[in-house]
């Protein structure tokens, strides 16, 4: 078996999928989907109407006659616990902090093969 192979075969026992870049420095592998893995996500994520690069840094939105309240803090919070299911190396505050741009958008799609 080549060299490529065998490491293909060991990321898969060891749930390790793709390799995404967050920002200078800050490289993180995707786990493999399992069910349970999705489960997780999905309960964690349930209610969760906004995409985290609109939820970063936003306050609480107080309810109104239209629609429920808001909070933004929580959904954050949300997206940070989901994203060190999905990660095998999870993310720590520093990294979280320095994720640029493209990171970002990155971040922004890697649940929706978890949902």
């Amino acid at each position: 078996m080549s060299e490529v192979k065998e490491e293909q075969a060991l990321d898969q026992t060891l749930n390790i999928g793709s390799e995404i870049r967050l920002g200078d420095g800050i490289i993180k592998h995707v786990k493999i989907g399992t069910i349970a893995t999705i489960r997780k996500v999905r309960q964690i994520m349930k209610g969760k109407e906004y995409r985290f690069s609109f939820a970063i840094g936003r306050d609480k939105l107080p309810a109104t006659e239209d629609r429920p309240e808001i909070d933004f803090p929580a959904v954050e919070a949300a997206y940070k616990e989901a994203f060190n299911l999905v990660l095998v190396e999870g993310l720590t505050e520093k990294e979280y902090e320095n994720v640029d741009e493209d990171g970002l958008k990155v971040l922004d799609d890697l649940l929706n093969r978890f949902l």
